[in-house]
């Protein structure tokens, strides 16, 4: 069997061999696994939590700890009898725009002026994630139904519309800035990692490492320290959130596969499904929307993502062509 890259718990999921080890199904996977395990013990910890998903571990009411992601599916791959096939990550590039180079020489101020490099723009659907490495070595992860804008010569500038994590490589000869522009602000950094997330009409930042500065639209500049979480609006020219988050897995859990909740409620919880995967949500009775859920679900894979919430909510979830239609049992 051939070897490959294992960076998160879809990529552990999306592989039969891996749910045959699990299930003890297979001679030759059950090989293989228990050899591949051996030889990549750094990737014992999103190992068992993918293990965990594939056997059905219990919601839990509380964390056990703040680092340990807590799931509640029990037999739900017994249970989903069609399973939908998870999109296959695609890069979009827009056909490289043909600006012809121009020089425009001002004798007078004795400068020029360089136009002409193709914008490249990376795009995730519902229910999808992609993970993008650009050319100055920084990496992103782009969160589903968004977009990452840039020059090809110039990757140390991107645009953003929905949501993105950065790891940004921090030049150390020529100490260039990275900037992250969203129609809220912009984010200047030299190399660190960090959240954005510009959907519901602002712009979230949370910043997992280092230090950046935000420059706020209408609003002057905020300087950021590791934990810090802030929310802007550049409409209402307003901080809309300004502080320390000290469980950052709840915040990037989206990155490697899963949605982390911890004690939100089921109205809450179902929003954040509403904006991954797409769907418009209805609830049938109040109550339900009051129920607290503790636990993650995958983000790549909405049969699973629903029948894991309906065991732990103890509701019942119809999905029918673009709604979900949420009802106690």
């Amino acid at each position: 069997m051939k070897y490959k890259e294992y960076n998160n718990i879809n990529d552990f999921l999306e592989d039969t061999s891996f749910k045959n080890w699990v299930l003890q199904k297979n001679a030759t996977d059950i090989n293989f696994w228990e050899h591949w395990i051996y030889n990549n013990p750094d990737q014992k910890e999103i190992l068992n939590q993918a293990k965990d998903l594939v056997l059905g571990i219990s919601f839990k009411k509380e964390f056990v700890s703040k680092e340990k992601v807590a799931f509640e599916w029990s037999k739900l791959e017994a249970k989903i009898q069609k399973k939908q096939t998870a999109p296959k990550r695609k890069v979009q590039f827009l056909q490289p725009l043909r600006i012809a180079a121009s020089i425009a020489l001002l004798i007078s101020l004795g400068f020029y002026f360089l136009s002409g490099s193709p914008k490249i723009t990376h795009k995730t659907h519902f229910g999808e994630i992609l993970k993008i490495k650009l050319q100055d070595g920084s990496n992103v992860t782009l969160n589903s139904n968004s977009s990452l804008s840039y020059y090809k010569n110039e990757s140390r500038k991107v645009w953003l519309s929905g949501e993105a994590f950065f790891q940004v490589d921090k030049k150390v000869t020529t100490n260039a800035k990275f900037w992250v522009l969203t129609d809220d602000l912009s984010v200047e950094v030299y190399g660190t990692s960090f959240n954005v997330n510009t959907k519901k009409e602002k712009t979230a930042v949370f910043l997992e490492e280092g230090n950046i500065w935000l420059k706020l639209k209408n609003a002057g500049d905020k300087k950021m320290l590791p934990g810090n979480y802030l929310s802007y609006s550049a409409d209402k020219r307003e901080i809309l959130e300004d502080i320390n988050i000290y469980n950052p897995i709840v915040e990037t859990s989206w990155k490697d596969g899963s949605l982390l909740f911890e004690n939100i409620s089921l109205e809450n919880v179902m929003e954040k499904i509403k904006e991954t995967y797409g769907y418009s949500i209805v609830f049938k009775d109040t109550k339900s929307k009051d129920i607290l859920i503790t636990g993650a679900v995958p983000n790549t894979n909405i049969d699973i993502c629903i029948n894991a919430i309906e065991k732990s909510a103890n509701v019942t979830i119809l999905k029918m062509d673009n709604l979900l239609i949420i009802r106690k049992k």
